[in-house]
């Protein structure tokens, strides 16, 4: 499991902005098929897809979606 939060302090040593850490992290798991990027807030996944298993964990980043309707993205808020 990957601790960003648990490890912020070594994350700041190492002089690196968490957005390039984590850009390049996604790279990483989407090669190994843990991580799924969208174009668009209509490709999202339906909340109720997803895996809400115990062993599981799901973190979404809403990014640059201000111009387009929110729906989808409301869903997971309500």
């Amino acid at each position: 499991m990957i601790r960003l939060f648990d490890n912020q302090q070594e994350i700041q040593k190492l002089n690196v902005s968490p957005s390039a850490l984590i850009e390049e992290m996604a790279k990483y798991l989407k090669k190994i098929g843990y991580c799924e990027f969208y174009e668009t807030s209509r490709d999202l996944p339906d909340p109720g897809n997803l895996n809400l298993s115990l062993n599981y964990n799901n973190l979404i980043i809403f990014y640059d979606l201000m111009l387009e309707k929110q729906n989808k993205c409301e869903t997971y808020y309500i």
